[in-house]
């Protein structure tokens, strides 16, 4: 079905039941499973720690997670021999968001991407709610059922939001990054009033950027490379169709 920000994701269907499942299969660290890497937090290596912390954020995070509009998981399965981790999720049969053709031309209609963008609002609304900040809000990682509802999917990079500083600066898809992604502290206390760190707005601001996506079909900021990216989101707004629908632009 396609590959996130830990594993790939491969349909299953139940031979009983016949009810069809996406399974996010994840590599364990060589050596053993989530309980004993923690069990050795202290003696792994420095580059070993984030890869088990994230897994099991992700699954803690999902358990915890119970709404209309984020992705439900139904098990975890841990399996030493293999040593890989199968979350057991909710399968949305039309799969991702198609937002644009491939001359980067949008193919969603005002209503549409109304209903859209009600379900994606409604899921960050509780995510934030839950004390749990997204962290990679983009079209690829909002799935659709067969009614059409949205679902908020793939937590590999999310967190539990406590105090600002906690959280890394580099994680997330860089076309999606608020501006206090891309500059050091002290650049952002010039461009932005009352700047506060790193909170739950870059859900918001990516949510923004989601959304312009979906009107027009592109992404609002556009550099030849991430460097030059991150230059160009604090400091240039976004380019509108001065000539497009009158409701869009509003």
């Amino acid at each position: 079905l396609g590959r996130g920000v830990h594993g790939r994701v491969r349909l299953a269907v139940d031979i009983t039941t016949g009810q069809r499942y996406a399974i996010k299969i994840i590599d364990k660290w060589q050596g053993g499973g989530v309980r004993r890497l923690s069990a050795r937090w202290n003696q792994s290596p420095l580059g070993r720690q984030p890869s088990v912390e994230k897994i099991r954020k992700e699954i803690a995070i999902l358990k915890k997670c119970q709404h209309p509009n984020v992705v439900h998981l139904y098990e975890v399965i841990d399996d030493p021999a293999a040593r890989k981790i199968y979350l057991v999720l909710e399968y949305l049969e039309r799969g991702e968001i198609q937002w644009r053709d491939a001359q980067e031309r949008p193919l969603l209609g005002l209503d549409e991407i109304r209903r859209i963008f009600r379900d994606l609002v409604l899921g960050v609304e509780y995510l934030h709610y839950q004390g749990i900040i997204h962290r990679d809000i983009k079209p690829a990682n909002l799935l659709r059922a067969q009614d059409g509802t949205v679902k908020i999917s793939d937590f590999g990079v999310s967190h539990f939001s406590q105090q600002p500083t906690e959280l890394a600066k580099t994680v997330g898809s860089p076309a999606f990054f608020a501006p206090e992604l891309c500059c050091t502290a002290p650049e952002l206390n010039k461009l932005l009033k009352d700047y506060q760190g790193i909170t739950k707005a870059i859900d918001v601001w990516a949510m923004g950027v989601t959304l312009y996506c979906l009107i027009y079909g592109r992404c609002p900021f556009v550099a030849d490379n991430e460097f030059e990216l991150f230059q160009v989101i604090p400091r240039q707004d976004p380019l509108y169709d001065i000539d497009g629908d009158d409701d869009s632009d509003d």
